[in-house]
């Protein structure tokens, strides 16, 4: 019944990440897109037919659940979804549910604001602790954990999830059916020869004193990579999860394979990577990196997905959006804050000759202006507070940026948000970077209006304003 459904609504983002890559691989089962000897054309005419049905085949729905039938119980003795069952007895201890949440205090790790102590955690309900699994699989962290002894191999450390400190991007229709086909990646890009196959798919639990599958297919590079193995202890009714055991799955080295819904870029020395999460970081600076490759001094591309759906230019592109799922980590075990965003439904400006240049132009000189924005703001207070009157050289090192630029940030931001959207909107782009300045000395005499009242602040105001306009000069340096 997705087809009846507008949307899902999954807490927390990380674990929703997770629930649609999940459901992107039933869904490639059931419509057969999973297929990986078609080749690009044939797939994605395979995609159209399945839009033009409008619905998942009833048939094949039930066929694929009733093959796995006893695979989707979160509590089953045998097949847990998504566990092993065997770190019962392969753990000496569990972990606690405390650790299973990563907004509650377990081990050093930083505590949010959720203070339920290690010595009497508060149960979960079952109904999240799903999504919790969900992010520990995805985005659980490097290093030590439980201890786990299988055979002669044992170790206390685990390598990172495969999504950790990342940020993807998801299509997003009018219905969760459109939102499935449109998310299935082309099968053939993951062609390498490996195990296609999800955690619930597989007749045995995995072997972990072997190496680890290579993963191919739609089943293997979103669900075959994880890097942890959970088991949950549930209460006597299964309403609540109690207890949890999170440990390694592997001890050898895992296969690099790049994630669909990812943006990858590159790095000064040439590697390629995936785009980090940044929780001060709003969506729209991420779009031109949505609709057009090579983007930005990073040489941004866009996630195989979304440059997939340039294809169904005729069915959904002109509804669809792109829904952020972000997590901003460190590659251990310090979590920040988890994101989610939605982009207005304009991937349709892929195909404008000249708007995703134009936009992403737009989006590095908004940038620029807000830096030189702080560098400005940074430099007057700095001058202010110099008892030379900032005519010292070089600038006092010894004196505080103070408030000024992280409220010049707070203030440009949104504002510039919407200025953003509406020039992309109205495809007005000619002006744009005279706007973004407007806005940044905007912001720059609302921030220092207290402090030029008085004729040494207003000196060192005025002095330093100018240093704003240096975002838009390419001769000049900024932050100079």
């Amino acid at each position: 019944r997705a087809h009846e459904l507008t949307d899902i609504e999954a807490s927390p983002p990380p674990g929703a990440a997770g629930l649609w890559r999940v459901l992107t691989v039933i869904a490639a089962r059931i419509t057969g897109l999973d297929d990986m000897t078609c080749g690009s054309s044939r797939w994605g005419d395979l995609q159209a037919e399945a839009l033009a049905q409008g619905r998942f085949d009833p048939g094949k729905v039930n066929d694929y659940f009733d093959r796995y039938a006893d695979r989707f119980d979160l509590f089953d003795l045998n097949r847990p979804w998504l566990q092993d069952p065997r770190l019962r007895d392969q753990c000496k201890t569990s972990s606690g549910v405390n650790k299973l949440v990563m907004s509650r205090p377990a081990g050093n790790n930083q505590v949010w604001f959720n203070h339920a102590t290690a010595l009497n955690p508060p149960p979960l309900p079952t109904e999240e602790a799903v999504f919790h699994l969900l992010t520990q699989l995805y985005y659980g962290p490097s290093g030590q954990c439980t201890p786990r002894q299988v055979g002669t191999l044992s170790g206390g450390n685990s390598k990172a999830g495969p999504l950790r400190r990342t940020i993807s991007f998801h299509p997003v229709g009018t219905n969760v059916f459109e939102s499935l086909v449109a998310g299935i990646p082309p099968a053939h890009h993951y062609a390498t020869g490996g195990v296609d196959q999800a955690p619930w798919e597989a007749d045995d639990l995995p072997d972990p004193t072997h190496l680890a599958p290579r993963p191919a297919g739609i089943g293997g590079v979103l669900t075959g990579r994880f890097q942890h193995a959970v088991l949950l202890h549930g209460s006597p009714d299964g309403a609540y999860v109690t207890d949890a055991w999170i440990t390694w799955a592997w001890r050898d080295q895992e296969f690099p394979l790049e994630d669909p819904y990812l943006v990858y870029q590159q790095s000064k020395d040439g590697n390629r990577y995936a785009r980090h999460a940044d929780g001060n970081r709003a969506l729209w600076r991420d779009f031109d990196a949505l609709i057009m490759e090579d983007t930005g001094d990073n040489h941004a591309h866009r996630p195989l997905v979304l440059a997939n759906v340039e294809d169904l230019r005729l069915f959904l592109l002109p509804d669809l959006r792109a829904r952020a799922f972000g997590f901003d980590q460190d590659g251990q075990t310090r979590d920040k804050e988890w994101t989610v965003g939605l982009t207005p439904a304009l991937l349709t400006l892929a195909n404008e000759d000249g708007a995703p240049a134009a936009i992403s132009t737009m989006r590095q000189t908004a940038e620029r202006l807000e830096s030189q924005l702080r560098y400005a703001l940074r430099q007057a207070w700095i001058a202010i507070n110099d008892p030379s009157n900032g005519d010292g050289k070089p600038a006092r090192k010894d004196i505080s940026e103070g408030p000024w630029p992280a409220d010049g940030s707070f203030r440009y931001w949104p504002r510039a948000e919407r200025l953003f959207w509406e020039r992309v909107r109205t495809r007005t782009f000619d002006d744009a970077a005279q706007q973004f300045l407007k806005l940044a000395l905007e912001v720059y005499d609302e921030v220092t209006d207290q402090a030029a009242v008085l004729p040494r602040g207003r000196r060192a105001v005025e002095r330093k304003r100018s240093l704003i306009r240096l975002a838009l000069k390419p001769n000049d340096k900024p932050n100079d």
